[in-house]
């Protein structure tokens, strides 16, 4: 009888594994060969307060309506208010019901509420369409995430990290840096997908607090070196001094030695929403989507990235609230280009064609 009710139980278990591995999201380039991202950042939802969280989740709901993108990504600073699990509660439903795949990464103000980080991470591995999986201590684990091309093989890589949010470690407290830890598992799932004629697929890496070669990659738009790999093409606006990590432990030379990563996504920065290419890479900020939880002086938006098949390089606009769309480039590996206005004569090649204001 007991060894009846353990292979039922063995059954059981297989059974339950195989449902969820079926359900585990994958991510998979449309038929046209397109990939869309919708990148929402620095929500600061606040249950006290419901009429700008309600302005929040109706501005999500209209970028998720109108641009349909294949994933959703929450680059931190998420929910801002004590008891903080309400409203977890209602964004993890929220995303879900939305029934596109999405990933979140923890900012630096996530963890000063009333959950700890494994708590809040609890709540995130509950969604069905959540990309997160936990550490060896149970807290958002950094991923890399492949995007599947039409004939099955992972041709795009999107990496989701946490950059921590504070420390003392200087004598002061500053915003929080990556690891060498970290830095090495970027190297190594680089390295395990590089071919042995040096190829190796392209990625893009979401986190919320900017590297210091964001401060580097803004002066040199303000004095370029033309024709030098310092030399630096931006679109977009800095409005605030960017407030990267107190240390630079050498992420980005990680980065650009991998030949992999093309692009860096963060939030942080309310009043930010510029890209800056640095030495081959294009080192981009999402859009504040907060409406008016707390101080910014942009208009609420959404960060797309369009990238298309066994193509390195993407395409990125910003959607603000109503529909207008600025801020419309693309990065092809090394060139940052605006694309015209709609009045412009000459033609902008395949780009989509939105109207730029």
């Amino acid at each position: 009888m007991m060894n009846m009710r353990f292979s039922i139980l063995i059954v059981l278990l297989a059974a339950v594994s195989a449902t969820m591995a079926a359900e585990e999201p994958t991510l998979k380039f449309r038929s046209d060969g397109s990939f869309k991202i919708a990148q929402f950042t620095d929500l600061h939802l606040r249950t006290f307060n419901q009429g700008e969280v309600t302005a929040v989740y109706s501005f999500m709901d209209e970028v998720i309506q109108t641009e349909k993108p294949d994933l959703l990504v929450i680059t931190g600073d998420v929910v801002t208010v004590k008891p903080a699990a309400p409203e977890w509660t209602r964004l993890v439903k929220f995303l879900d019901d939305k029934k596109t795949p999405w990933c979140i990464v923890f900012g630096n103000h996530d963890a000063q509420q009333d959950l700890s980080r494994s708590e809040m991470s609890s709540m995130i591995f509950s969604g069905k369409y959540s990309l997160n999986i936990p550490d060896e201590v149970g807290e958002l684990a950094d991923i890399q995430v492949p995007v599947f091309s039409s004939d099955g093989e992972a041709s795009f890589y999107l990496f989701f990290m946490d950059s921590h949010d504070y420390s003392t470690a200087l004598g002061r407290e500053t915003y929080g840096w990556f690891t060498w830890e970290q830095l090495n598992w970027l190297r190594q799932c680089c390295l395990e997908r590089t071919g042995t004629d040096g190829t190796v697929a392209p990625s893009i890496a979401f986190f919320h607090i900017p590297l210091c070669e964001y401060i580097d990659a803004w002066s040199l738009r303000d004095n370029p070196r033309q024709g030098t790999a310092s030399s630096s093409q931006s679109i977009g606006i800095r409005g605030e001094n960017i407030a990267c990590g107190g240390l630079n432990s050498g992420m980005f030379a990680a980065m650009r030695e991998t030949r992999s990563v093309i692009g860096t996504s963060v939030g942080h920065d309310h009043d930010n929403d510029f890209i800056a290419t640095y030495k081959g890479i294009a080192l981009c900020y999402g859009r504040f989507t907060g409406s008016n939880t707390v101080y910014n002086h942009l208009p609420q938006g959404s960060r797309i990235f369009r990238i298309n098949e066994n193509e390195k390089g993407f395409e990125t606009w910003i959607h603000e609230a109503g529909g207008r769309i600025v801020r419309h480039a693309r990065f092809d590996g090394e060139k940052l280009e605006e694309a015209p206005r709609k009045d412009r004569a000459r033609p902008f090649g395949s780009w989509e064609g939105f109207p730029i204001r």
